[in-house]
């Protein structure tokens, strides 16, 4: 099944290196891509969204109507980044310093 995504764009998004690894990505994960330049009324609205509702505030990005991101990565399913294990550490108190003469 075929994905289709939004991508709103200020300069040609499909250039250069980042253009042909988007295509690539495109192409594997059998996605769709619609590029709307950010002069349209479509990309006006889509651009209020991102930045109101969303927090993005760069160009391009990417939206299937309810998810928004700059990275098309994060629409294909599988991440390609390896996400972090965060574990809590109890905060130490630093003693002593310049602060502490006697």
């Amino acid at each position: 099944m075929t994905k289709e995504l939004i991508c709103v764009y200020q300069d040609c998004v499909m250039c250069g290196d980042r253009g042909k690894k988007l295509k690539q990505i495109i192409e594997t994960n059998n996605l769709q891509v619609r590029k709307v330049s950010f002069a349209s009324d479509e990309g006006n609205n889509l651009i209020h969204t991102a930045i109101f509702e969303h927090n993005i505030s760069t160009m391009p990005f990417f939206t299937d109507g309810k998810k928004f991101s700059t990275k098309i990565e994060d629409f294909n399913g599988q991440s390609t980044k390896k996400v972090p294990v965060i574990t809590k550490k109890s905060k130490s108190v630093k003693t002593g310093g310049k602060g502490n003469k006697k």
